[in-house]
């Protein structure tokens, strides 16, 4: 038994040396100037595909953490779509399963000071709870040019606010012209406040308490935020909110959570931040894989070279392969020894592909050497994300395409007459 797993070790050592050797070109040393072409092809290709995912992978962070910075990672609002009846009951009964949890009022409005007018989604928010909630209304603990959220000035705890104050986004509160103290006036579009001269909009005079930034341009320069009480004196609501904003204690995990509230809260509606901005969420994660698939079927093209390769010296090396035959080489051993030559290419591509793909991101990390323009004070650098499930789906999707692309080529193997070959060597 123990000689014959010793004779098994042996023979597929002389495998593995025979398939180095099929790879040996003298005249250009150790691997043939084709095998070159194949193995750097292969890097080449490995190298762009865990790159573009990487860096899809933090665009699609980049996009998350902004969105949820200002907008909560879930929402929980009324099944039937009305305003939400009892909203700090249903917060307090959140914050006893270990959630931070603050009800919101939402209304589209109309801010104008002097001749200046614009649009603004105004939030009414109980400043108390709110805190820690919304990345955009928490203090900006210094200069961040990758997240560049927080309050910029004033504070939304301050007694400013709470008398009637205002915070808006650093874009909104400069096409207006104001600083922290000047007075704006939020009025509602539509005219529903009956007088004698017909009916006239909602309007109050707020003081602007604080500025903020959210991180995003789009959101800079439409939201703003309100107290409750002045939120509905807009909507007309009494107790009621139209949602309770939702905090959870791993950020990663949101997903998760939302599909556990919707067990817990079945009589309500609980959205997770993804379905916030749901087309810029798709829109993301389409490009992402739609980038993987056309960059994988150019990686299909490429390893043709090892196709074409393979049947080159399946050609050239007809007569050594019939005298391997006629040693006692069966066609599956001879399948073997191309096979274990394609495996040896592939993982000097596969490997030398990871290891400077990881080299790259590393850079781009570390040092931020691309660099672009989101709308931000200055432009930031590309953003990555790095998963280690990102390296085996190329790894195993490289070994894969291999192992198909030399299908074809073993095929060939059968045409070889063992009797003719022996002739010609005669």
């Amino acid at each position: 038994m123990a000689k014959s797993v010793r004779m098994d070790k042996r023979k597929n050592k002389s495998k593995l040396w025979l398939a180095l050797k099929f790879l040996q070109n003298r005249s250009v040393g150790p691997i043939g100037r084709a095998h070159y072409l194949t193995v750097a092809g292969i890097l080449l290709g490995v190298t762009a595909l865990l790159c573009v995912s990487s860096v899809m992978n933090g665009f699609r962070a980049e996009i998350r953490d902004r969105i949820t910075g200002s907008l909560s990672e879930i929402r929980v609002s009324a099944a039937d779509g009305k305003p939400l009846a009892e909203p700090y009951l249903l917060a307090d009964r959140l914050r006893s399963q270990g959630f931070q949890a603050a009800p919101v009022i939402r209304n589209e409005l109309v801010l104008k000071r002097g001749g200046e007018l614009a649009t603004t989604l105004c939030f009414g928010i109980d400043p108390t709870l709110q805190a820690g909630i919304s990345g955009a209304l928490m203090p900006q603990k210094g200069y961040a040019p990758n997240q560049p959220q927080g309050m910029l000035a004033g504070n939304i705890q301050s007694e400013a606010f709470a008398a009637g104050g205002i915070a808006l986004g650093s874009a909104l509160a400069m096409k207006l012209g104001v600083t922290i103290g000047d007075e704006v006036q939020l009025l509602s579009p539509v005219f529903t406040v009956p007088t004698a001269f017909g009916l006239i909009p909602r309007v109050r005079t707020l003081r602007v308490a604080g500025i903020f930034s959210a991180g995003m341009p789009d959101y800079d320069l439409t939201f703003s935020y309100v107290p409750l009480d002045v939120a509905r004196f807009f909507s007309g609501y009494g107790d009621e909110a139209d949602y309770v904003e939702v905090k959870t204690p791993d950020f990663d995990r949101s997903e998760a959570y939302a599909r556990s509230l919707r067990k817990s809260l079945a009589a309500y509606r609980v959205d997770d931040w993804s379905s916030f901005d749901a087309s810029l969420y798709s829109a993301i994660r389409f490009e992402k894989y739609l980038m993987f698939v056309l960059l994988l079927f150019m990686y299909v093209i490429a390893s043709f070279n090892l196709t074409g390769n393979m049947l080159k010296a399946i050609v050239q090396k007809k007569r050594e392969l019939g005298l391997l035959q006629a040693l006692g080489y069966t066609e599956s051993d001879l399948r073997g020894l191309f096979l274990r030559q394609s495996l040896i290419l592939s993982t000097l591509g596969i490997v030398g592909g990871l290891l400077l793909a990881s080299l790259l991101l590393w850079l781009q990390t570390r040092f931020g050497i691309v660099r672009l323009d989101m709308g931000d004070i200055q432009p930031q650098a590309l953003p990555v994300r790095i998963f280690w499930q990102d390296y085996l789906l190329v790894a195993l999707a490289s070994y894969g395409i291999t192992i198909l692309s030399v299908i074809l080529p073993l095929r060939r193997l059968k045409n070889i007459n063992v009797i003719e070959l022996i002739r010609q060597t005669a």
